[in-house]
């Protein structure tokens, strides 16, 4: 996987904010590198992802799923290398219905929970996605993804 390479372009922190915003906040002018600023600014996805990680390989999720196999051998991956990625979108699809019932009672920590899980069952599904496209190369062509 290539790195991601950002420009070292400067931005400026007060006009970025000015444009979203539509106005001047009063805050001194400073430059930060462009890397710093995305990281700023996506530091919530960050954040839900990496709680989406620990939720699969820490605690419950390692204990009940891992039995002692890394993630790419864990049934979320070797049931849909039999029966497709299908498997892993209609188990995502699942966990998000059924947190939105959750939702309805007021059972926030439990539908988050779920929707953990659904972000997870998508990870696998990009992940079965990229080992039939390298099997693919491997194989020259001659199979179907």
């Amino acid at each position: 996987m290539a790195a991601i390479q950002f420009p070292s372009k400067q931005v400026d922190v007060e006009d970025y904010i000015a444009e979203k915003m539509g106005e001047r906040p009063p805050i001194q002018n400073r430059r930060i590198p462009e890397a710093e600023l995305t990281e700023i600014m996506y530091a919530p996805l960050k954040r839900v992802l990496m709680t989406a990680y620990n939720h699969a390989a820490v605690g419950k999720g390692r204990e009940r799923h891992a039995n002692g196999g890394d993630f790419m051998t864990q049934d979320i991956m070797a049931i849909a290398r039999v029966h497709g990625i299908g498997f892993q979108t209609g188990q995502s699809e699942k966990k998000v219905r059924e947190s939105h019932g959750m939702i309805d009672r007021g059972d926030y920590r439990s539908a988050k929970a779920e929707l953990l899980g659904a972000i997870n069952y998508l990870a696998a599904a990009y992940l079965l996605i990229e080992e039939k496209e390298r099997d693919l190369k491997l194989d020259d062509g001659s199979r179907n993804v």
